[in-house]
């Protein structure tokens, strides 16, 4: 199985989730705005014990959580009056129950148990996840989220995408046969002169979850590989490299410890805040056309590199050019 999560292994593991009242929450929040993740549970749900003890427990989970989340627990049959985001939230009864307002309002009226909620204003973020979450789904869960990959991906999608990468069943180091042929630096310039095409430069890092499953999962697409054949000359950089290349008549080292090892090349292109996975797509006379910061599933891949390789972005929008690509599938 391939690892997950390259950065967990330098830190430090934890054995809980440090789970905070809203009060708490909301006292952090104000000074370092995060997603929050919200627990709803009852005392007498089996399930929520059990997501305690297996999901909540697992060490990925627990320090992915800790460190990108301001996790809280709800006991969603409360009679306590609480007070989240300046609004407050008065107890509902229901015979001999208590419900809590806030759980009424977040889970919609749709009282099931154990159930998962990933909150976060400034990104108008409300995602409401219902019943048992195993480990696994969970870890992808925190990488759609933390890796900002809900922006653009749907999370049904990704998260197919993460077992395959993840799961008992992940996709093999090493390239497949229809795969994307990655040129090495050093035969750049000599291939660019030989055959004028765009470049592609695909920008990864070995802590970026994202970046392993475009890697291992869309480039190896072979409808993918066959759009990059078709227009590209195509490399691939990690952004903590330690060889010295030349790109585009310029030469890029590894930048050394003081800038966190990383490459000067990855510097370059970043504009001062380092993201991955990227990629960047330059003209045939190296003129950077576009730069992309986020995750693209294989549908949308193929939309992408035909769009750009094609030349179609000089004619019409992306929203244009989404509308004709739909009318020639009807």
């Amino acid at each position: 199985m391939v690892c997950l999560l390259g950065c967990f292994k330098g830190w430090a593991q934890e054995e809980e989730i440090h789970w905070l009242t809203i009060p708490e929450a909301e006292e952090q929040y104000r000074k370092q705005p995060k997603p929050y993740v919200f627990d709803f549970y009852t005392d007498w749900c089996g399930w929520c014990k059990h997501m305690d003890k297996t999901t909540y427990s697992d060490p990925v989970v627990v320090s992915f959580i800790n460190r990108n989340f301001y996790p809280v627990r709800i006991n969603a049959e409360s009679a306590d009056t609480v007070r989240f985001r300046n609004k407050v939230y008065l107890p509902v009864r229901n015979g001999h129950k208590w419900y809590s307002g806030l759980a009424l309002e977040m889970l919609k009226g749709k009282l099931s148990y154990p159930t998962t909620v990933f909150w976060y204003e400034p990104a108008k973020l409300d995602l409401v996840i219902p019943g048992y979450i195993e480990v696994r789904k969970m870890q992808g869960l925190l990488v759609y989220f933390t890796e900002n990959v809900w922006q653009v991906a749907e999370l049904d999608r990704f998260l197919t995408d993460f077992d395959r990468v993840f799961g008992a069943g992940a996709v093999k180091d090493g390239p497949a046969p229809d795969s994307v042929s990655w040129m090495d630096f050093k035969d750049f310039e000599a291939e660019r002169q030989a055959q004028r095409k765009k470049t592609l430069l695909f920008l990864k890092a070995s802590w970026s979850n994202s970046s392993k499953m475009m890697e291992r999962v869309i480039f190896t697409d072979s409808l993918v590989a066959a759009e990059v054949r078709k227009y590209f000359h195509c490399l691939q950089l990690d952004v903590q490299a330690r060889d010295t290349l030349t790109f585009m008549t310029h030469t890029f080292a590894n930048a050394g410890p003081a800038n966190g090892h990383l490459h000067q090349l990855a510097i370059a292109l970043s504009e001062k805040t380092l993201k991955v996975p990227g990629i960047y797509f330059f003209d045939e006379d190296g003129k950077l056309l576009e730069r992309l910061y986020y995750y693209l599933d294989e549908k949308r891949g193929r939309l992408v590199l035909d769009y750009i390789g094609s030349d179609a972005f000089k004619t019409m929008s992306w929203e244009d050019y989404l509308k004709l690509k739909a009318l020639e599938t009807l």
